[in-house]
């Protein structure tokens, strides 16, 4: 969809500015702002962006043919460039991958396990690589409904599955040392009983014996207790026997949509206006310096260029990273391998092995996986260079400078025009987090508490990827106002989430959820308080008196969080 609305507008914008140069930096400045705002801000994000990128790419191929009819041609024969790959890799999954409905189960009943095997032993996993998997999940999940249409019967009951999960990993981490083996087998087995009944209500034969007399023992903990509670309602949602689940109510302090989109869509045009002086100044130098090799400039501003600098520095160093790789590979195989090949078999086993490598890395972990689509299209571009062998290096150099180029003029613009810091944005993640688990603390239905926990745990995994995207700024990004912003490391919001995880499982558990409480309604404040940045007055001391139940407990246990928290501001 995307190559065909950039084909039909190319082909269109060409009886405007083939025979005027002059237009043609108004129309790139205008495909270019279109297309990367409305990749932000439309559901079509995908389709406009892909197709403002190619618009502008055949509005450059205008500098370098010798007539009208030949640009034309080569921009119509661009479509069938990109639906042949298209169609060979639909096939290629139809005949050979694997439906996301299986997909989406397998995933589900190894994190339910990964979950188990956590609160068995909690150095047997990542916590946080367990929540990125399960809202991972969640957009799987969404792919299988598309596939089998049928199952949009159980997106309510899958998301609330998935909810359920994240709380029991939430309050899993906040478990203490203290709790015996015992208990920690007892709670796991109950988990992988749940996972057994989600297999068998979905069709799916279980494959793991469950020991359902494990003995249970005593929850003396409040956070023992709590999660024991979380996993005896996700037994029952697993089961089937859960009642109809009421509308959901969405959270308290949320803003109006149209006062919400204001601030975001001027973010949003501040960015394209910087993508857009990014690509003509890349598109400029390389017409001035008359050298069309590194026309990879233009690209590079487009895929690099993301909300914060980190995140952009980031993705820049992985494109830099995979041509410079992927050109030295290219390099020795024209050097030492094509003047011994003599037929195409021979060429397409290089082919071969050398895309067996890139995808082995494209599709690993999200910090990495870009610079392997990186090495993959160096090396095409250096040793599919025409239907004979290649022989020619000059291309390989002229790719690796125009992404040095691009970056150079993204890296510019970027941290000189309205500079978006990465840690920035953490800040202001953990402050929402802190105002939403103040929200949480107060909630009065279920249905409010269980869509804040799931924005909770969103919320965090974001910050948690900015933040190592953060490494990649310069200091002088950090200074200013900003520094009298909220900051706390990352295990202080962690450990607060537990905290507050447990209070409102523990009330649910009480059936107390809908009741006042003076004293959460001042834990509540609190953390409002440290949202903003400030020191929440000291607490009163009513819970830690005399902690008489495990709600009060993990009441008490929560101020002595917040009190760890504000010191750490």
């Amino acid at each position: 969809m995307a190559v065909t609305l950039a084909v039909a507008v190319s082909v269109l914008f060409y009886v405007f500015d083939a025979a005027e140069p002059a237009l043609r930096l108004p129309l790139l400045a205008i495909s270019t702002l279109a297309g990367t705002f409305l990749a932000r801000t439309s559901r079509l994000g995908p389709i406009a962006f892909l197709a403002g990128f190619v618009l502008v790419l055949s509005q450059t191929l205008l500098d370098d043919v010798p007539s009208t009819e030949f640009v034309t041609h080569m921009v119509l024969w661009l479509w069938v460039v990109v639906a042949a790959p298209v169609g060979v890799t639909v096939l290629v999954n139809l005949l050979a991958g694997e439906s996301p409905v299986a997909l989406a189960r397998k995933r589900g009943a190894k994190l339910l396990d990964g979950v188990a095997a956590y609160i068995e032993n909690p150095y047997s996993a990542d916590p946080s690589s367990l929540r990125n998997e399960l809202l991972s999940l969640s957009q799987l999940k969404n792919k299988a409904f598309m596939w089998n249409k049928q199952l949009k019967a159980f997106a309510e009951e899958d998301n609330r599955l998935i909810t359920m999960l994240l709380e029991v990993l939430q309050i899993a981490r906040h478990l203490p040392s203290s709790v015996p083996l015992v208990s920690r087998r007892s709670l796991a087995s109950m988990l992988r009983q749940s996972r057994r009944l989600f297999l068998q209500r979905r069709g799916v034969a279980a494959d793991v014996a469950i020991d359902e007399d494990e003995p249970a023992g005593s929850d003396r903990d409040p956070s023992q207790a709590a999660l024991r509670g979380a996993i005896d309602e996700l037994l029952v949602e697993a089961s089937g026997k859960a009642p109809a689940a009421t509308p959901e109510t969405p959270p308290p302090h949320s803003q109006p949509p149209s006062k919400a989109a204001a601030p975001m869509n001027r973010s949003h045009a501040r960015f394209a206006f910087k993508v857009m002086c990014a690509v003509l100044a890349s598109y400029v130098t390389y017409t001035l310096l008359d050298w069309p090799g590194i026309r990879t400039a233009v690209t590079t501003c487009f895929f690099v260029s993301l909300t914060t600098v980190g995140e952009s520095v980031h993705k820049l160093t992985l494109r830099l990273s995979g041509a410079v790789i992927g050109g030295l590979i290219a390099g020795l195989c024209i050097v030492f391998v094509l003047p011994y090949l003599t037929d195409i078999g021979q060429l397409c086993l290089l082919v071969a092995v050398v895309s067996t490598f890139c995808a082995w890395i494209s599709t690993g972990s999200e910090t990495i996986a870009y610079a392997g689509m990186q090495i993959a299209f160096a090396f095409f571009l250096g040793v599919l260079q025409g239907y004979g062998p290649a022989s020619d290096l000059t291309v390989l150099r002229d790719r690796v400078v125009g992404i040095i180029v691009g970056n150079v003029w993204i890296t510019i613009f970027f941290t000189t025009l309205w500079p978006v810091s990465a840690q920035g944005q953490v800040r202001d993640k953990w402050a929402s987090v802190l105002g939403q688990l103040g929200d949480l603390l107060v909630a009065k239905d279920k249905a409010t508490a269980t869509s804040i926990k799931t924005q909770i745990c969103q919320k965090i995994s974001e910050a948690s990827t900015l933040n190592a995207r953060a490494l990649f700024e310069w200091r002088f990004l950090s200074r200013g106002s900003q520094d009298d912003r909220l900051m706390l490391e990352a295990r202080h919001v962690e450990q607060l989430a537990s905290a507050v995880f447990v209070v409102s499982r523990l009330k649910e558990n009480t059936a107390s959820l809908s009741l006042d409480d003076e004293t959460d309604q001042l834990a509540s404040q609190r953390l409002m308080t440290l949202a903003k940045g400030l020191h929440p007055d000291a607490s009163d001391g009513s819970v830690r008196a005399a902690p008489s139940t495990l709600l009060d407990q993990a009441r008490k246990h929560l101020d002595e969080e917040i009190d760890h928290a504000s010191r750490a501001i």
